[in-house]
């Protein structure tokens, strides 16, 4: 049998004189059954098959102790080749009866389960993603987890599976929160000496090298003293204090006006650092530099670096960037371009694909997609916001990227707040379901995912109607999510009666 073998110097007689009749048939029988698929609905069937034969055959089934059971045997005593063979004959018959039984009882549980698919990718697990999402089963609520805050814009774990969440405070403070709600009074990090802050300025968010328990390294986005954008590298451990001495500073851009400054970092699935960036801002209609379109500037772009490089270097240019090589059209940083101000971005943790809540202008919020592996995208702005027409009445819209989903700025709805795709635990029912909100109404939506991946229309659902607007979501290293209120509160995505 599978697992055993010979101990050295054990005879190899292949005589089973040794055993009993019904010990024979036991391990007959149970040689059988050991190959088959043996369940619950088929072992009456095949018991009351034994008990049947037992009757006939009562030597093969008396389980009553022998006279000769529990002694030693010598080849005076071994039975003749006859008996020998009578045996094995009767064995044989018992085990083709049982094969027999069982292989009828799986035909029969065959023909009572549904028709396979012909679709050779097609899986249990496929058909069961497929399933639309019933937004009538999940009553969605928001449930405060910390506050005394002071402007938080942002809440993140660091991805070593440690106890804490860090808060981004817009002032310049990173603070630092226990999964019980406990707000230490010690920050993580203070640069706001070297932060500017205002409406849309300030210490934006922080993002934590995937080997950060390893490494230390971690990375944040801020407005510096002269407003503009700072990509600044730190180290630290788990849920301690760190230096607020920065390492280096890794980029800078300039930005024209104090709006439309973007501010999310985070790393992708590929271990590349991603950067959204703004246009710049402006007044109505947007855009007055022409900074959307423009071959120029790292604004108004997803940015894309590698900051797995020597202590002495800034990044390297990814080789698989769209324009990475030497003298081509967008500078080499560029991921995706045409974006008017995306404040917030997430990567879905199971599938690798970017959302982006892009901030619209005067008419259309919207919410882009990036698949896992494609660059290159043109989100349209500013010739286009959303999916229409913006600066260039006669554009064509079929020369850019359009969102998956878009919303009219009709109050009390003024401004996308990207969220997460949902791949935790605590709520089945959301998985795969994009959150996200809108700073001014308060309403968190749900978008099926599965559907706009696989080349359908956005379905969305307003899951809740939350009394006040948020100005972010975070995820956790479980991937349950948070909304975050600029009041000083932040609270954790649940659903009622959990």
């Amino acid at each position: 049998m599978r697992g055993q073998r010979l101990v050295r110097g054990e005879r190899r007689s292949g005589s089973l004189s040794g055993l009993s009749d019904d010990q024979l048939g036991t391990i007959a029988v149970s040689l059988v059954v050991s190959e088959l698929r043996w369940t619950p609905d088929v072992a009456p069937a095949v018991m009351d098959r034994i008990s049947r034969d037992a009757v006939a055959y009562p030597e093969q089934f008396d389980r009553r102790p022998r006279p000769h059971a529990r002694r030693l045997v010598s080849r005076a005593d071994e039975p003749s080749l006859a008996r020998t063979l009578v045996r094995l004959v009767v064995i044989a018959v018992v085990i083709v009866l049982v094969a027999t039984l069982v292989l009828a009882a799986a035909t029969a549980n065959a023909s009572d389960a549904p028709e396979a698919s012909l679709d050779p990718g097609a899986s249990p697990l496929a058909a069961a993603s497929a399933e639309a999402f019933d937004p009538a089963s999940v009553q969605l609520r928001a449930d405060l987890f910390v506050d005394g805050l002071e402007a938080p814009v942002y809440i993140t774990g660091d991805g070593s599976g440690s106890a804490c969440l860090y808060v981004v405070e817009r002032r310049g403070t990173v603070r630092i929160v226990g999964f019980d709600g406990f707000l230490r009074s010690k920050p993580f990090l203070d640069i706001s000496p070297l932060v500017t802050e205002s409406a849309e300025q300030g210490l934006h968010a922080i993002a934590f090298h995937p080997d950060f328990a390893d490494n230390g390294r971690f990375f944040v986005h801020y407005n510096d003293k002269d407003g503009w954008s700072q990509i600044a590298e730190y180290r630290g451990s788990p849920c301690r204090s760190a230096s607020n001495k920065a390492v280096k500073s890794l980029l800078r851009e300039e930005q024209p006006f104090v709006n439309n400054n973007a501010g999310w970092i985070g790393f992708g699935p590929d271990g590349y650092l991603y950067i959204p960036l703004g246009d710049g801002g402006g007044v109505s209609p947007g855009d007055p530099n022409g900074i959307g379109q423009s071959k120029t500037t790292r604004l108004s772009k997803v940015l894309r670096i590698d900051v797995n490089v020597r202590r002495d270097k800034l990044y390297a240019i990814p080789k698989s960037n769209p324009f990475a090589r030497k003298g081509r059209a967008y500078p080499p940083e560029t991921w995706a371009l045409g974006l008017r101000d995306p404040r917030r971005s997430s990567f879905d943790r199971k599938t690798g694909d970017l959302w982006i809540g892009d901030v619209g202008q005067d008419r259309f919020e919207e919410v882009d997609l990036i698949p896992s592996g494609v660059s290159g995208l043109n989100f349209g702005w500013s010739d286009m916001e959303g999916a229409a027409c913006h600066n260039f009445p006669d554009c064509d819209p079929a020369g850019y990227e359009l969102p998956v989903h878009t919303y009219d700025q009709v109050s009390p709805q003024c401004g996308v707040v990207g969220g997460y795709v949902y791949r935790g635990e605590a709520i089945p029912a959301l998985d795969g379901v994009y959150l996200f909100s809108d700073f001014c109404s308060g309403f968190i939506w749900g978008l099926e995912t599965d559907a706009v991946t696989a080349g359908q229309e956005a379905v969305v659902h307003l899951l809740l109607d939350a009394p006040q607007g948020f100005v972010s979501f975070g995820e956790d290293d479980a991937g349950e999510l948070y909304v975050v209120a600029l009041d000083g509160s932040i609270y954790r995505i649940g659903v009622e009666g959990a």
